[in-house]
């Protein structure tokens, strides 16, 4: 994913200046693109890429947060900080957003910071790699001793739409005017006012929340036989198929934030997943009767019908994702993208029952049946027109965690 960040190409002498020592002072490269280049590369105070005239973030953003990302250019990186050549030789494939967040195991600031400035001298080509990850680095004190002037002048760098850099500059202001011990975390996703960033941050949470729920499914089937585990793999798949498909079909995705509507429904439902297998597991499914499974179908059949016929869907379903555009009326979600996944949930729920008949094969089928049926049902409420009889108010879950 690319972004259009903020840096100016045009410096004064000094700044160029400044520049050429930092590389002089650097062992000589011999060869571009190897570790010595991009240390050399990183020791740079700024790394000029844009023009002023084209760099629309940058001379939107306010006089005074222009005014103070160009004195910020000057600011000398600490060599200290920087990885030495065999550091960068390691790390040269690395991804600092994964060492600093922590995906699938603990952060690792001090990595993070020498796989950052080595991700910069490259071209800072993520949302939230390089330049911005230093910026949380420096702001929080992180594997390294606190500095917010640097910590402003990486934010600078990783650019953003005009608000939000405006948003982050003078957040990082009010950082340096508190006195005592307050040290409030700055995170790079706390300013986002773009819908283009509100996925991106999204996606982060969605990455550290995907890798914890793995680790609880693998502690949960730790005890279960070969034959379980191949169950619950293919109800791993089939769950899958059907959250990503009605995160596409019946989500309305138009506006700019609709990748992170798509990535929080699609969380939503892997988190409604995971305590349904904590409820199956502790044999807490409520009871129901010997005829729940046929009124349940009823049921389905019922509101299925209904939601088809509602006049505001669209008639064709959107071939791309995400759908190009942002439609004026109508939203996205059309009748042949619920009748997709009306298919897709089907095998899932066969997958459900497949699975539970193996691990709990004293629970009767119809049970587990009508249990999964209501989700469907609840589900299809949720897109009925407000005032139509049965209809559920279902608010989109807000999913983005208070410190990325």
């Amino acid at each position: 994913m690319t972004m259009t960040t903020l840096i100016r190409w045009a410096i004064t002498l000094i700044f160029s200046l400044a520049g050429a020592l930092a590389c002089a002072a650097t062992p000589s490269v011999a060869q571009k693109g190897s570790p010595a280049w991009f240390v050399a590369r990183a020791a740079r105070p700024w790394l000029p890429r844009y023009n002023p005239k084209t760099d629309w973030n940058f001379t939107h953003a306010s006089k005074r947060v222009q005014q103070t990302c160009l004195r910020s250019a000057a600011l000398a990186i600490p060599r200290a900080d920087l990885p030495s050549i065999a550091q960068a030789a390691r790390l040269l494939s690395c991804n600092s957003e994964a060492l600093y967040y922590g995906f699938t195991g603990k952060p690792n600031y001090v990595r993070a910071r020498k796989c950052a400035y080595l991700e910069r001298a490259a071209g800072n080509q993520f949302p939230v790699a390089s330049s911005a990850i230093l910026s949380m680095i420096y702001a929080n004190g992180l594997g390294v001793k606190r500095n917010l002037p640097l910590a402003t002048k990486f934010a600078c760098e990783a650019g953003g739409a005009p608000a939000e850099m405006n948003g982050r500059i003078d957040h990082l202001k009010e950082l340096a005017a508190m006195k005592g011990h307050t040290r409030l975390r700055f995170g790079f996703c706390d300013d986002i006012t773009s819908g283009y960033m509100d996925g991106i941050c999204a996606g982060i949470a969605a990455t550290y929340r995907d890798a914890q729920r793995e680790k609880e499914f693998e502690h949960i089937t730790s005890s279960y036989t070969a034959a379980q585990r191949a169950a619950f793999s293919s109800l791993q798949r089939a769950a899958a198929n059907y959250f990503d498909a009605h995160a596409r079909n019946e989500v309305d995705l138009s506006g700019t934030a609709r990748v992170a509507f798509w990535i929080e429904d699609i969380e939503h439902s892997w988190n409604m997943f995971l305590r349904d297998l904590r409820i199956f597991e502790a044999e807490k499914i409520p009871t129901a009767p010997p005829n729940a499974t046929r009124q349940a179908d009823a049921r389905l059949a019922g509101i299925f019908q209904r939601v088809i016929a509602e006049s505001f869907l669209r008639q064709r379903p959107l071939v791309r994702f995400p759908p190009p555009g942002i439609p004026v009326a109508g939203g996205t979600i059309s009748r042949q993208g619920i009748r997709v996944d009306q298919r897709l949930w089907l095998a899932y729920r066969e997958a459900w029952l497949h699975f539970a008949a193996l691990r709990r094969p004293a629970l009767p089928r119809g049970t587990v049946e009508a249990w999964i049926t209501s989700q469907r049902i609840h589900n299809l409420r949720c897109l009925l027109s407000f005032r139509a009889q049965g209809a559920r108010s279902c608010t989109r879950p807000t999913l983005m965690p208070s410190n990325l």
